[in-house]
């Protein structure tokens, strides 16, 4: 499979403002900014036992975008 790969940038106060909004539309009330860290974005943290982390990032290509990570995806129960 072949995928494009994405140019991550960092967020001005205002698209953080949007990635709140958007975490808290997925139903995350714990989020964290970091521009310091392997991935630069607001990362949501669980509320609840079923909720998996992730992480709102801005790329040049697709803007505002929700991402999880393998080992996230596959620690949901089935």
């Amino acid at each position: 499979m072949n995928t494009q790969p994405l140019t991550q940038l960092e967020m001005s106060d205002e698209d953080i403002e949007r990635a709140e909004q958007i975490a808290r539309r997925l139903g995350y009330t714990q989020t964290a900014y970091t521009s310091t860290s392997a991935l630069w974005g607001l990362f949501c943290l669980p509320d609840r036992p079923l909720q998996r982390k992730g992480c709102v990032i801005k790329t040049r290509e697709l803007g505002l975008l929700f991402v999880q990570d393998e080992e996230d995806l596959l620690m949901v129960p089935r």
